[in-house]
């Protein structure tokens, strides 16, 4: 189903909204707008894909999403995606996009996050530690724990981020890194290249692991080579709307991960950057091609 709608060339919002339960609630994580509830809501979050009938200001066809790797799920997917423009080399926006069905097999959730055009960097530690500021009492009862003779080697790639995410949680660097490939590539989008081989992911990984934040699974999907699953972040001495995200990971033919795409939920929505690339360059809505 996910593929029928949304992998195609021709991209049809009303498509998409037919094969949406009533209530359906669409997350947009870039969107100023955030929550889409309800078909008719869902179908204008859709229509702002496009420019009028899928064309460019330069009349080049746009395809707002190129799937690019897909969790295997028949009740819950995900798909990493970027935005292509005909006759323009490279690619445009890119983005990852959690699907849940109900028991009717219609769409009943779905959450999306584009990239950052601005990319923070290790900007983005800086602030995490400087705004968390976690008591005595909360890193007690937020300690990670983990028993190593718990150790294990998921079957899938489903299996994988519930085990990594559910037990592991940050509680045994080295046992996340045993079941990482070599080569894998990570791509956090708050950064503009990304990590690849272990120990690039080490060092990232050791740059954020900062006492008072704590990284909390919400849905997971199925899938076998590939998963996705979204998430939120919780900052001890922040109250209210925590940081939402978006995460996709692939495994090899071994089982271990080898590639990671997470993206997070800015601040400002609209990201000022993305309202003027979208304007600027409405089919691609990024400056540079990727």
């Amino acid at each position: 189903l996910v593929t029928r709608l949304f992998g195609g060339a021709e991209f049809d919002p009303e498509k998409i909204a037919e094969n949406c339960a009533e209530d359906v609630v669409f997350e947009d994580l870039s969107s100023s707008y955030s929550e889409a509830s309800g078909r008719s809501a869902a179908l204008s979050a859709l229509r702002s894909r496009t420019q009028s009938g899928g064309a460019t200001d330069e009349g080049s066809q746009e395809t707002p999403y190129v799937i690019e790797r897909l969790a295997e799920g028949s009740r819950s997917t995900g798909f990493t995606w970027h935005r292509k423009v005909e006759g323009v080399e490279g690619k445009g926006l890119r983005g990852t996009t959690f699907v849940e069905l109900d028991q009717d097999g219609k769409i009943k959730y779905m959450r999306e996050i584009a990239e950052p055009l601005f990319k923070p960097g290790s900007s983005t530690e800086a602030l995490l530690k400087a705004i968390a500021n976690p008591s005595e009492e909360w890193l007690e009862a937020n300690a990670p724990k983990f028993d190593p003779r718990n150790r294990r080697n998921p079957a899938s790639a489903e299996e994988m981020v519930r085990y990594l995410w559910d037990e592991v949680n940050g509680a045994d660097l080295g046992e996340v890194l045993r079941v990482f490939s070599e080569d894998i590539v990570y791509e956090d989008f708050n950064f503009p290249e990304p990590m690849r081989g272990k120990k690039q992911v080490e060092e990232f990984l050791n740059a954020f692991n900062i006492p008072g934040i704590k990284f909390v699974p919400e849905r997971y999907s199925e899938g076998t080579k590939v998963a996705c699953f979204t998430w939120h972040v919780e900052i001890a001495g922040i109250d209210g709307q925590q940081i939402r995200g978006v995460s996709l990971y692939e495994v090899d033919s071994d089982g271990n991960v080898s590639y990671i795409r997470d993206v997070a939920e800015g601040t400002v929505k609209p990201p000022p950057l993305l309202a003027l690339a979208t304007a600027l360059r409405p089919g691609l809505r990024r400056f540079v091609p990727a």
